[in-house]
């Protein structure tokens, strides 16, 4: 009983990983619908490039989340 449980072991093992793999692509592919449907809940078009002010409210917005302090 135990080695037919061993043997169908690695054919498991590699379902697993086929599964945990087209799980990353598929979420991988779907990112940039998710990253446009949450820019565009900002108020911000999806396909609008970022300014210099964009980019200093992200970066004071992420600095705000860690808790992170600038010297300056």
């Amino acid at each position: 009983m135990m080695q037919d449980l061993a043997a169908l072991a690695p054919p498991f093992i590699v379902c697993v990983a086929f599964l945990v793999g087209v799980g990353v692509l598929v979420r991988r592919e779907l990112a940039p619908k998710r990253r446009a449907r949450a820019q565009s809940a900002n108020g911000r078009p999806a396909n609008a490039p970022e300014t210099r002010s964009t980019q200093a409210a992200n970066h004071t917005e992420t600095v705000r989340i860690r808790g992170e302090r600038s010297e300056t």
